[in-house]
């Protein structure tokens, strides 16, 4: 089911990654997001990771605004966990507003006692959400998207002007290590656009930002060998037949887990020598801080 919905999103079986050379953007061609279907499909989401990086880096700079009254949207906010955060130690619950897909995430945000909706955030009017922010919050969710132009003219009146746009995407610089040494790839139309600086400060000066902050999350080296292991090892297991693929296939329990277990040590020592290649300890999150004009 899930290949017969692409094909029907595509209008083809297949599709293309392409490199703009002036810019270094890749996007899929056709650049088609994934819509509602493709994801109930695609993946089962019952729970979210508690903190990121990008999480983090975006409440420091938070922390040193000043203002009470000021107003917070987060595009695609997942469960909650950094507005979570934001109400803890920055701004009142009231002064927030979220975004979310998912049932399940949109039920644990208005638990907190915010507004939260499941419409795509270029088709939501300033009258739905009352008015303009200073501070938008858009993590892991801006390779999703296609329709740049729209969503970026959309940032462009949500944002108030001196307001701060944060953005936080895949690092390019890992997923072409990941690709290139036997890791996951990238597949649209999951994400469908790989984003660097050069792309926001372009895109930024299109619709009125301007580019502050860039920062690139750094893995430590047992945390960047774990997950390099582990994706080479779901990379393997999709090729029917392959051992790692049989170890997938079967049922969960005791003997699944030791037998990934076993599988992911195998692996590790064929995997030495991809360890010192460029990209290697950098970690997954591009960050970005942006100001409206």
């Amino acid at each position: 089911m899930l290949a017969s919905h692409i094909r029907v999103l595509w209008g083809q079986d297949y599709c293309e990654v392409r490199r703009c050379e002036d810019c270094g953007f890749c996007f899929s061609a056709p650049y088609i997001a994934g819509d509602a279907t493709f994801y109930g499909l695609a993946y089962e989401r019952s729970g979210y990771p508690t903190w990121k990086w990008e999480y983090q880096v975006t409440l420091d700079v938070l922390k040193s605004a000043s203002g009470r009254n000021l107003r917070l949207l987060e595009v695609g906010a997942g469960d909650g966990a950094f507005i979570r955060r934001v109400i803890d130690n920055i701004l009142p619950r009231e002064s927030i507003f979220c975004t979310e897909y998912s049932d399940y995430g949109r039920r644990k945000i208005e638990k907190m006692g915010v507004r939260c909706v499941s419409e795509d955030i270029r088709e939501l009017a300033e009258v739905d959400v009352g008015g303009a922010f200073d501070i938008v919050c858009m993590f892991q969710v801006l390779e999703h998207m296609d329709r740049l132009g729209e969503l970026f003219e959309k940032l462009g009146t949500l944002v108030r002007p001196g307001g701060s746009l944060f953005i936080a995407v895949p690092n390019p610089v890992r997923i072409k290590f990941n690709e290139e040494n036997g890791a996951l790839l990238d597949m649209p139309p999951n994400h469908i656009g790989r984003w660097n600086k050069k792309c926001f400060e372009i895109m930024g000066d299109r619709s009125g930002f301007r580019l502050k902050e860039h920062m690139v999350e750094k893995d430590g080296l047992l945390a960047g060998v774990r997950q390099f292991l582990i994706y080479r090892f779901l990379r393997k297991s999709q090729v029917n037949g392959s051992f790692e693929n049989r170890i997938q296939s079967m049922h969960t329990g005791y003997l699944h887990r030791l037998m990934q277990f076993v599988g992911l040590v195998g692996g590790s020592f064929s995997a030495i020598p991809y360890l010192g290649k460029e990209g290697f300890g950098s970690g997954d999150s591009l960050w970005v801080h942006l100001l409206r004009a």
